[in-house]
């Protein structure tokens, strides 16, 4: 039969009283590697936010230059903005936020973003193409292109 004052010192050496100190520092190791992931999360969304607002805007510069070579009357010869060839007006003076300071063309303006349109004939008599890129700088050095396009019939009256 087994001493009582042995079975005690047994359960005592074996008894559960609190963490050791490799259960805190694993739990701490899980705890930063969740930590870590949640930033690199963070940092990936911010950027991808950034460059969806600049998509949106180059979508509306794009949009706006479209309906405004759209509104100007269709005259033989065409001239102007509507003149056939490529345009690429000044940074200050192409009607955008070229550098994102929220001022449209304000003198000495120079930015990461430019606007252009290409004015084209159509394939069927009486009609023009119309092509308008917008071209921005990404948050990390890249470069993005959006280009809408549109076929613009001329006004017949019989």
């Amino acid at each position: 039969m087994l001493d009582n004052t042995a079975t005690k010192k047994f359960q005592k050496r074996f008894d559960n009283q609190g963490y050791t100190l490799i259960e805190v520092m694993i739990a701490m190791v899980i705890l930063l590697v969740g930590m870590l992931s949640v930033a690199a999360m963070q940092t990936n969304s911010t950027n991808s936010n950034t460059s969806a607002n600049r998509s949106t805007r180059g979508f509306a510069w794009c949009s706006d230059r479209m309906e405004r070579l759209k509104s100007l009357p269709y005259i033989e010869p065409l001239s102007g903005d509507l003149a056939l060839g490529d345009h690429t007006p000044a940074q200050n003076a192409d009607g955008i936020d070229n550098d994102y300071d929220g001022q449209i063309d304000e003198a000495g303006e120079s930015g990461t973003v430019s606007l252009s349109w290409t004015i084209s004939n159509g394939a069927v008599a009486n009609t023009m193409g119309i092509a308008v890129t917008a071209t921005w700088q990404t948050p990390l050095g890249g470069q993005k292109t959006l280009t809408l396009t549109s076929v613009r019939a001329r006004n017949l009256s019989y």
